[in-house]
């Protein structure tokens, strides 16, 4: 098969009556027991849906010859239903024909037995005041994608029955509602089928790259719109499907690994965590010549960590120095299954006594607070100092001002209070939160 004529280039939506060279069609299947993206599979209203995933039903038949008319709020009130998840389906399904999202609101316990439960537009609330004043964010914030939409249906259970009761729906919207042909997208509505989920893991089993396997599936479908998912769903699908195998592969192979050379070379110690789950959580590891090192040149050591970039989405962490030679020397790694306070603690505890007591004099970070933290606790003794160059960096993406930078780079290496005084009084950035904060810090 020529993959890369297939694979070969972004595919581009195509109209109803194109031909593109694609063997078909492509449309999500709805098989019985598919796990639902967006929410639960089934239609308590007896709805269908047609090959395009159109849904049709879960509607009331008219008197006049026993058409069919799709549900409107006023069917609602006074409605009972055997369980809560039935309410969710029905009020989902009333979303669709609508075109706006559902999520999942309040609920009411007594006793711990769920008496009450409310169920929203996608759009209710606002985001929290707190995230719009953050001073360290590095990315532009994310645009509002909340209206504090009012639309919600209310249920309630009564006791006496034993069945879930509409207590009262709203459906006025404060904003305009998704175009028809898209509202499948929004994330309570999209999924993945069965027979979508078993294309993807077949053609994974090939090494096809994930984005090309979306490109093919856009194809078969006849664009973008046409699919019941996003090109996000489909990277989460497989990274979840990775997760999975990590447990009896990789994990597994990288400890039978360390034990093999643990038995190779007495001097090489592995030490790990497990999750409540039985999987690998964290994992540090070093060698004798690592061990020898550290003796020698650990008096100032470097602790770099990589945000998450590798396919496991672990912290790594390198201890590293320098030697008589000015050259980088390693003193360890470490991948790490979070950012708390208490990973590093454990981190560093197993550095100290694998290393024979001995601790840093100075310890170089990029100012992580929960780095920091532990640091302070268990090498108490040592100072503690920033990285330069991480300095830099976020000095040219927080002040937006070329003079700044130089005399920023000026100050961190010479006499920081006379260059620091000056550069904020002529460049007016007295205001500045970064500014303020770093000054606080250093």
């Amino acid at each position: 098969m020529n993959f890369n004529g297939m694979f070969g280039g972004e595919v581009e939506e195509s109209d109803e009556n194109s031909s593109d060279g694609y063997c078909g069609r492509y449309y999500a299947s709805d098989d019985e027991g598919e796990e639902d993206e967006g929410g639960e599979e089934g239609d308590p209203t007896g709805g269908r849906e047609d090959e395009h995933g159109n849904l049709s039903g879960g509607a009331s038949h008219a008197g006049d010859g026993g058409k069919i008319r799709p549900v409107i709020a006023e069917d609602f009130p006074g409605r009972e239903f055997v369980g809560e998840e039935d309410a969710y389906l029905a009020y989902k399904e009333f979303a669709r024909t609508r075109d706006f999202g559902v999520r999942k609101g309040d609920v009411g316990r007594v006793d711990g037995v769920l008496v009450r439960r409310d169920f929203f537009c996608h759009q209710q609330g606002t985001r929290h005041p707190k995230h719009y004043d953050r001073p360290e964010r590095v990315r532009e914030e994310r645009l509002e994608s909340r209206t504090d939409c009012k639309a919600k249906l209310k249920i309630y259970y009564d006791v006496q029955h034993s069945v879930w009761k509409v207590r009262t729906i709203f459906d006025e919207h404060n904003h305009e509602l998704a175009p028809a042909m898209f509202s499948h997208l929004l994330p309570s509505h999209r999924k993945k089928s069965n027979c979508d989920k078993a294309q993807v893991d077949s053609m994974k089993k090939f090494g096809i790259p994930t984005s090309k396997i979306i490109a093919y599936m856009t194809g078969q479908s006849g664009g973008y719109r046409m699919l019941r998912f996003t090109k996000r769903d489909l990277y989460n699908y497989v990274h979840g499907q990775r997760l999975a195998r990590i447990n009896d592969g990789d994990a597994a192979a990288t400890i039978s690994y360390l034990e093999g050379k643990v038995n190779a070379d007495m001097t090489t110690v592995a030490r790990y965590t497990r999750t409540a789950n039985n999987r690998l959580g964290s994992l540090f590891w070093v060698d004798g010549e690592i061990m020898w090192d550290y003796q020698l040149f650990g008096d100032v050591m470097a602790f770099d960590s990589t945000y998450r970039s590798n396919k496991y989405k672990k912290l790594l962490v390198v201890f590293s120095g320098s030697n008589h030679h000015k050259q980088t020397t390693i003193f360890g790694f470490a991948l790490l299954e979070d950012e708390k306070v208490c990973t590093y603690w454990w981190l560093l505890l197993n550095l100290v006594d694998i290393m024979g007591e001995k601790t840093p004099c100075v310890v170089v970070t990029d100012g992580d607070k929960a780095m920091r933290a532990a640091i302070m606790e268990v090498f108490s003794a040592a100072r503690h100092r920033l990285y330069g160059w991480h300095l830099e960096k976020n000095c040219v993406q927080r002040v937006k001002d070329t003079e700044f930078w130089k005399v920023f780079k000026k100050a961190m290496y010479a006499n920081f209070e006379e260059y620091w005084k000056k550069a904020i009084e002529s460049l007016g950035l007295q205001n500045n939160s970064w500014v303020q904060s770093t000054y606080k810090l250093k």
